[in-house]
């Protein structure tokens, strides 16, 4: 009896050393199967990765455009880690570019805030030949910035015509420039100034 459980004990430590190095065997396939997996994935794009050079292919710099689509119709035979290098300086141009034109916006929306003026309308009455009475209107353009570089004056939104008479341009802080109406003073609802930059002021009166 007792040799008996010796030869089972001795099989069952047979069987377990001839199943031990199979199980390594397999331990050691399994992790050479998922380094080859990171190692193709190392060496290609992903799709996120694609995409991007597709968004950059859209790039309002033309050389990082032209070269996104380079890269697009050459993704087998173009280094894996060159376009990566590539989509991440684009992204960066892009986003400096970006915060460029905002900082722009965030000036030019300031230095129109800054733009301010005011009108007065002046009557003036003139004899002429001792009899006959003319009367005569003239809008004031006054200038409540520092500098104001005017285009044009809009009347009752086109309606009444002002003709320049006098005044220097740029209109200095506290200057003004003069134009003659052509229409009934009394009648002026609207007086636009029109900057060189295109911006457009709504005057008051003074």
């Amino acid at each position: 009896m007792k040799k008996m459980m010796m030869l089972a004990a001795f099989a069952m430590l047979t069987v377990g050393c001839e199943k031990k190095p199979e199980a390594v065997q397999a331990q050691h396939t399994a992790v050479k199967t998922q380094e080859v997996k990171a190692r193709a994935q190392a060496d290609q794009l992903t799709e996120k990765e694609i995409q991007d050079l597709e968004s950059l292919e859209k790039s309002p710099n033309e050389e990082t455009a032209s070269l996104a689509g380079y890269y697009l119709s050459n993704l087998e035979v173009t280094p894996v880690q060159e376009m990566r290098e590539f989509i991440a300086k684009g992204w960066d141009e892009w986003e400096t570019l970006n915060r460029q034109e905002a900082e722009n916006a965030d000036q030019a929306e300031s230095a129109q805030g800054d733009a301010s003026m005011q009108y007065r309308i002046e009557i003036k009455n003139q004899v002429f030949g001792g009899k006959h009475v003319v009367e005569t209107a003239y809008l004031h353009l006054i200038s409540l910035s520092d500098s104001i570089t005017l285009d044009r004056v809009v009347v009752n939104r086109g309606n009444c015509k002002a003709d320049y008479r006098d005044g220097a341009n740029p209109i200095l802080y506290g200057q003004s420039v003069r134009f003659f109406l052509n229409c009934d003073p009394r009648n002026v609802r609207e007086v636009v100034a029109v900057l060189k930059d295109g911006r457009e002021i709504v005057m008051s009166p003074q």
